[in-house]
């Protein structure tokens, strides 16, 4: 049995590319691979990959592991592995059916810990560039039968979302920052919210991140759309789908 929330931003986003062509029919191969190619590089030292193939755990969970570790960096908290452990497979199960460990091994804990690592000294270098507090976990609104939700880091108008993948950015992470942003821009428009402005897709693997400013994407992608028409096509879209 999955655990998928069907109506889950992030879920609608990589899960259904059917809307998301219609509404940005540019969001081609071509365009992922130039936007990939602006990519900057950390400080970091990126995780060798031996490291990642010795590793017994499953990715998703090694990487999970990491991305906690790297959010209680941030908060300035000393991180216990079984909480963090605890919190990871919470998060899994919220979208896979999670393999729990039966333990961490000193190999498992060196590449959470390395991940973590990364993750809290890139976030912190680009916060120190805008100036702005950082975020964990900021709210993502909902719109009609999509339901509202949590991003993974926020520096000011910027959304920053975590992708430990052995490659480079694809489409379906593109499309997650997108999504985040069509509710920000439906609630501002609705509740005078403040809409990102940026996005960052941000790999603590590679030390590499992507980050463009959402006005010049949307313009890219959007097949000459203004936001409003681009707002108003999703909205009769969304409207029209039944998701039971």
């Amino acid at each position: 049995m999955t655990h998928n929330p069907v109506n889950d931003p992030r879920t609608v986003a990589r899960n259904i590319p059917g809307v998301f062509d219609s509404l940005f029919p540019q969001l081609t191969p071509s365009i992922v691979a130039h936007f990939n190619r602006t990519a900057q590089v950390s400080l970091c030292a990126p995780i060798p990959i031996k490291m990642v193939q010795e590793s017994k755990l499953l990715k998703a969970m090694l990487f999970e592991l990491g991305f906690t570790v790297g959010e209680k960096q941030l908060a300035g908290n000393k991180f216990d592995w079984d909480d963090c452990l605890r919190i990871a497979i919470a998060r899994q199960k919220r979208y896979f059916d999670a393999q729990v460990p039966s333990e961490l091994t000193k190999l498992d804990k060196q590449v959470a810990e390395m991940t973590g690592n990364n993750i809290a000294t890139m976030i912190k270098e680009l916060a120190a560039e805008r100036k702005h507090p950082i975020r964990s976990a900021p709210a993502v609104s909902g719109f009609q039968w999509i339901s509202s939700g949590h991003g993974d880091f926020a520096i000011g108008p910027t959304l920053i979302e975590v992708k430990c993948s052995s490659g480079n950015f694809s489409a379906p992470d593109y499309r997650q920052i997108v999504m985040y942003w069509l509710l920000s821009f439906s609630a501002s428009v609705e509740d005078n919210r403040a809409e990102w402005s940026e996005g960052i897709l941000l790999n603590p693997r590679s030390a590499k991140y992507v980050a463009f400013e959402l006005d010049d994407f949307l313009r890219v992608i959007s097949g000459g759309r203004t936001k409003v028409e681009i707002l108003q096509l999703f909205s009769s879209m969304v409207g029209t789908r039944d998701v039971k």
